[in-house]
């Protein structure tokens, strides 16, 4: 079976209308529980620049001061508010995404998230524009203990049912590090959050329409190369 794996933000969704005020809300709702720690809210540029890593780092690296325990509670707050938010539609599902997944999945392709978000707010994603449905599976890395996207491509490799070919569509750096360090074909999302990131790639779509094509050609050369 062919399986596609596809990062959320910046491949199917962009989170940046929404994670500003959703990070806002969360830190507000964060310091009623603890009101004498003084707080910076970072902008959406600072928050956005950190997407695509493992959402426990961004958190560190945003809040460096704040000690584990409590940055994983902050983080609880702002995925809450920022799912709450998704799922009211109030970010944007990029061009092409609702089609296009319909059509792989009528195909055939067996899809299955690889994201560093959360699950609840993956699953938001999903829910808010009925796409649930189409994803044979949802493995954040909280489910099984893994570290970043790298580990979470070796487990699908080693873990998805009658895998023939596995394909990973994502947009960033960190994409295209962990189908790499997988040898996984990879196939570069030019309309995400920094196209420069992935600009020399091989696979590149200029916008979600173009995957199916690019997925084809793929699937062509590996067997023939087989």
């Amino acid at each position: 079976m062919i399986y596609i794996a596809f990062d959320i933000d910046g491949t199917l969704y962009d989170c940046s209308p929404v994670v500003g005020m959703a990070f806002e809300q969360g830190i507000d709702a964060f310091l009623m529980q603890y009101p004498k720690l003084n707080l910076r809210k970072p902008s959406t540029d600072e928050i956005m620049k950190l997407v695509g890593i493992p959402v426990d780092e961004i958190f560190t690296s945003l809040f460096p001061t704040l000690p584990q325990e409590l940055s994983q509670t902050l983080n609880d707050y702002c995925t809450a508010k920022l799912a709450e938010l998704v799922f009211q539609q109030k970010g944007t599902i990029l061009p092409g995404v609702v089609e296009i997944v319909k059509m792989l999945y009528n195909r055939g392709y067996g899809l299955v998230t690889a994201s560093n978000g959360r699950k609840e707010y993956v699953e938001a994603v999903l829910d808010a524009y009925k796409l649930r449905p189409y994803f044979l599976t949802i493995t954040a890395l909280e489910d099984k203990n893994l570290q970043d996207k790298t580990q979470l491509l070796a487990y699908y490799k080693k873990y998805l049912p009658n895998r023939d070919i596995l394909i990973m569509v994502g947009d960033r750096t960190n994409d295209m590090v962990a189908a790499h360090k997988n040898n996984v074909p990879f196939i570069a999302c030019a309309f995400g959050h920094n196209d420069e990131e992935i600009a020399h790639c091989r696979w590149i779509a200029h916008s979600f329409y173009e995957i199916p094509d690019i997925v084809d050609s793929i699937i062509k050369e590996i067997k023939s190369a087989n």
